[in-house]
């Protein structure tokens, strides 16, 4: 029904923006914006009220609901460990209720990769980033002591998220749905390229060279599977020359770092992020196996992270991997590992061989973005991310498009046999050819 789709489209929306890494969480709920509590009471109460609204839009997709737990068994074994971490973290209480939030944030990207054809769900990003887009640039220049950074990058445009790079990472997602859905045609030139120069404006505007560098990778690496698709002359070249280029960029980059750095507005220590990786790795050698428990670690003021919480404010490792190590162990590393193995691997073979290979590209894209993203920023197992969102989306239309395609080739399998047993005269149903004519003719 229509109205249903509507509802559910509505509610995938909502979804997206709440889970965009904004300040609108807290300004809905009467909180100060520049504050940060993620966890007062009145956004827990939003967080809970956009819960209930993906339990509804699921059970109007009974059929749906059984395939959640389902989608991905690399997922589902993520969010079991990441609820049983409570028994050794830091603080259970605190690992309990932010499991929660995670297992909503991976189920919302779940729901959305099995519910919406791809082309819906690249719409539906667009909906939702852009509609954060376009409040970032009021908030900049309406509220600018909300839309501007007036700490330790004053003056760079982070909108209505809480950090800059938080705008960059947004906007990276936003362009690599905009230039998968100008690729492939499925929106009007008129809508996609006004809305990339906007993201691309608010990048550059947010000093995010992180997000700068992920914008152009994601573009590059989406449109360049095109190459990919011809006969093996066509192949070699191009996969040589793509070596070639990434040789000559590991070369550039492991000579001229300092000034690469520089360019990007980056010092020596990653702005202070040596020292704090210096000090994880001494706390990941205590608990390598396990971690501290799901998001434990840099909770309150006593506990091992306490010393960078209070007198810097980092709530966060600053790299995907030592944060994902830190909650989860080596145990949630290998998972995500999996997970971005097949995003990389499948999704490259899918590109070239597979039968949907534009969607196949995006999911290749969404691997590469997350790897170079994951080197500065925590992107891995986050709650109330669209980062994790998006990966789960990638993961299980992976997952999907593999199930079909062993669906097909099954049933080209039993129509071959069939075609090899049946009898001279009689089509593969057993019938007669003078019945089966009279069938068709029904």
């Amino acid at each position: 029904m229509k109205i249903f789709d509507f509802l559910e489209k509505s509610i995938a929306v909502i979804g997206i923006m709440a889970f965009g890494g904004s300040v609108l969480p807290l300004m809905l709920t009467g909180g100060d914006p520049l504050a940060g509590d993620l966890e007062s009471a009145g956004v827990t109460v939003f967080y809970g009220g956009i819960y209930v609204l993906l339990l509804a839009a699921i059970a109007l997709r009974p059929g749906i609901a059984f395939q959640i737990p389902f989608a991905s068994p690399a997922l589902t074994a993520m969010i079991a460990f990441a609820f049983l971490t409570a028994l050794w973290s830091l603080f259970p209480d605190v690992t309990l209720r932010r499991s929660i939030a995670f297992l909503f944030t991976t189920v919302f990207g779940i729901w959305l990769g099995l519910r919406f054809r791809f082309p819906e769900i690249m719409r539906l990003l667009v909906v939702g980033l852009s509609a954060l887009m376009f409040a970032s640039f009021f908030m900049i220049f309406a509220m600018p002591e909300i839309g501007l950074d007036s700490a330790q990058h004053v003056g760079a445009w982070k909108g209505v998220f809480f950090q800059k790079n938080v705008t960059g990472r947004m906007m990276v997602w936003l362009i690599l749905a905009l230039v998968w859905l100008d690729w492939q045609k499925e929106q009007s030139r008129w809508v996609t390229r006004p809305l990339m120069i906007l993201a691309m404006l608010l990048i550059v505007m947010s000093r995010s060279g992180t997000g700068l560098i992920t914008s152009i990778l994601v573009s590059v690496a989406l449109l360049s599977t095109t190459m990919l698709r011809g006969s093996i002359r066509n192949f070699a070249p191009t996969m040589a020359l793509l070596l070639a280029l990434l040789v000559i960029m590991v070369t550039a980059g492991a000579t001229f770092w300092y000034d690469v750095l520089y360019a990007l507005g980056r010092d020596p220590t990653l702005t202070g992020r040596t020292v704090l990786w210096e000090h994880i790795v001494h706390s990941v050698g205590e608990r390598p196996l396990q971690g501290y428990g799901y998001a434990a670690y840099w909770f309150g003021f006593n506990g091992p992270g306490s010393s960078f919480t209070r007198d810097w404010g980092i709530t966060s490792a600053h790299s995907g991997w030592l944060e994902l190590t830190l909650d989860l162990g080596l145990v949630g590393v290998a998972l995500v590992l999996a997970l971005l193995c097949r995003l990389l691997f499948q999704g490259f073979f899918a590109a070239r061989y597979g039968n949907s290979r534009p969607e196949a590209a995006w999911t290749f894209a969404v691997g590469c973005a997350l790897l170079a993203v994951s080197v500065s920023e925590s992107v891995f197992a986050e709650r109330h991310s669209m980062n994790w969102v998006i990966a789960t989306i990638a993961v299980v239309r992976l997952v999907q498009q593999s199930r079909w395609q062993r669906l097909l080739n099954d049933r080209a399998a039993e129509q071959a046999r069939l075609r090899r047993h049946t009898p001279a005269g009689m089509n593969p149903s057993g019938m007669g050819p003078a019945y089966a004519g009279q069938g068709r003719g029904l």
